[in-house]
């Protein structure tokens, strides 16, 4: 299986990967729910409540009930699990439900961890621009992009390019910037139409880290509507 197949978390990396998950989407509500047991126990329950997104929960067998918005579940979980984090194979069950793939307990460099498909070996880019046009890069940049950018002499997409200065030092970059007013460009100005319908990128060698990964995982392009896994 290749690298790009599977990738090799520890536990530490393996709960900020959940949180970044929690955080990019909207509201997942099926999983929060689903991992109630998972998170507290099977003694934990969690029942609808009387508006949308809104639930009762109970974590101990003879606790009190709480109502709880699902945004709240959500904080409740992750707080849950990064002050006691479950043991590797409740860990491995639990990425299986948040990344909706297969985790299995592994070693990697002489550290311990998990090992979690990412499904991309299925993948194949449309070119239909929809990342380009839609996906919200805007803070995504890195200081190692503006670098690789600045050695290779291209000012004009340097000037597209916001950076973020920390003591006086490059710690990212904001894209895309219209030169003129400054303000964010709606769709990315490298992004091209072909005569075919498709797209490309006037920029592709020179292209930001966020865009050489995404979309990362089969359910990052679903989430994300990537058309890059349907046939």
């Amino acid at each position: 299986m290749d690298d790009k197949a599977r990738l090799f978390l520890t536990p530490s990396q393996a709960l900020r990967a959940i949180r970044l998950d929690f955080d990019q989407y909207a509201p997942q509500t099926s999983l929060f729910c689903n991992l109630v047991p998972s998170v507290w126990g099977v003694q934990a329950l969690i029942a609808p409540g009387t508006g949308a997104g809104e639930f009762w929960l109970r974590t101990t067998r003879s606790g009190p009930l709480r109502r709880v918005s699902d945004r709240t579940l959500r904080d409740l979980i992750l707080l849950r699990l990064e002050a006691d984090p479950p043991p590797p194979e409740g860990l491995a069950a639990i990425c299986r439900q948040v990344f909706r793939t297969r985790a299995v307990i592994g070693s990697h460099g002489g550290r311990a961890g998990l090992w979690i498909e990412t499904g991309m070996e299925a993948f194949a880019c449309r070119r239909c621009g929809h990342c380009c046009c839609t996906l919200f890069f805007r803070n995504a940049g890195t200081a190692r992009d503006y670098r690789r950018i600045e050695r290779a002499g291209r000012p004009d997409i340097l000037v597209r390019m916001a950076p973020v200065r920390r003591s006086g030092r490059i710690v990212s970059c904001r894209l895309w910037i219209e030169p003129t007013t400054g303000a964010f460009s709606e769709i990315c100005p490298w992004l091209i139409d072909e005569a075919d319908g498709g797209h490309s990128c006037a920029i592709y060698d020179l292209r930001p880290q966020i865009c050489r990964e995404y979309p990362g995982s089969r359910k990052h392009a679903e989430m994300t509507g990537c058309a890059g896994f349907r046939s």
